[in-house]
């Protein structure tokens, strides 16, 4: 019988702490810590070619001195609700479902 991860999780990746721009934004980790301490963060996470279904990525924010934003594509609830805008202390998960990607739970972020 095959080996198959029941949660394709990436729990074993190191957490990635982003504090820049990244429009191409790859998938690495379940844990991505955002820090807008000195710029503008404005990620943009859209790989779906190496991502299971039921991924999950939990995003934190530790600093919002500057506007930091998470933005998901594809997006399976629409556009509507795509793009987190974080303050400091949120946080949100978001998962990948057949049809692309959708947050899942906010405890702060507002959606747009």
């Amino acid at each position: 019988m095959a080996k198959t991860n029941v949660f394709p999780l990436y729990l074993d990746a190191a957490p990635v702490t982003l504090t820049a721009n990244d429009s191409t934004y790859d998938v690495v980790s379940s844990r991505v810590i955002l820090d807008g301490t000195s710029a503008t963060v404005q990620i943009r996470f859209n790989n779906t070619t190496d991502v299971d279904h039921g991924t999950v990525v939990q995003f934190e924010c530790i600093n919002a001195a500057n506007t930091v934003t998470v933005q998901i594509e594809p997006e399976a609830d629409g556009a509507s609700s795509d793009l987190a805008t974080f303050a400091a202390n949120e946080q949100a998960t978001a998962m990948y479902f057949d049809g692309g990607w959708r947050w899942v739970a906010l405890y702060g972020p507002s959606l747009s």
